[in-house]
C-alpha cells in the first residue's frame, strides 16, 4: 500500500518561514553586534599595544644611555674625576673650592616691577 502524500497547511508552512527568517535574522544580529565589538576592542588592543612598544623602545634607549655612562666609569679616570668633582665637590690636593650658596638665584635677573597703574579721573 501506497501512503497518501501529507496535505500541508499552508498557514503553517508561512508560520514556518516566518519563524526561520526572524531567527536567522536574529542569529544575524547578534553576530552583527559581537563583530563590531570585537573590532573595537582590537583596535584598542592594537593601540594599547603600539604605546607600550614606543615605551619599551624608551626604556630600551634609557638602558642603553645608561650602560654607556657606567662603562665610561671602568675605562676614563678622567671621566671619574670631573665627575667626583662636579657632583660631590672632590678637590685634588693642593686647589681651593670656593663655593657659592645661591649662585643658581644669581643666574636669573631679578623681575622688573610692574608699572604703576594710571589714576582715575574724578567724574564730575
Amino acid at each position: 500500500m501506497e501512503s497518501e502524500p501529507k496535505s500541508r497547511n499552508p498557514q503553517t508552512e508561512k508560520l514556518f518561514l516566518w519563524a526561520s527568517f526572524i531567527l536567522f535574522c536574529t542569529v544575524l544580529a547578534f553576530t552583527y553586534s559581537t563583530y563590531g565589538d570585537e573590532t573595537a576592542r582590537l583596535a584598542g588592543m592594537r593601540a594599547s599595544e603600539a604605546q607600550k612598544e614606543q615605551a619599551y623602545a624608551a626604556l630600551e634607549r634609557t638602558r642603553a644611555q645608561t650602560e654607556r655612562y657606567v662603562e665610561r666609569f671602568g675605562r676614563d679616570p678622567e671621566f671619574v674625576r670631573d665627575q667626583a668633582r662636579e657632583r660631590m665637590g672632590v678637590a685634588e690636593p693642593g686647589e681651593i673650592v670656593i663655593r657659592l650658596d645661591g649662585a643658581r638665584n644669581m643666574a636669573t635677573p631679578p623681575k622688573p616691577a610692574p608699572a604703576p597703574a594710571a589714576p582715575a579721573q574724578a567724574r564730575r
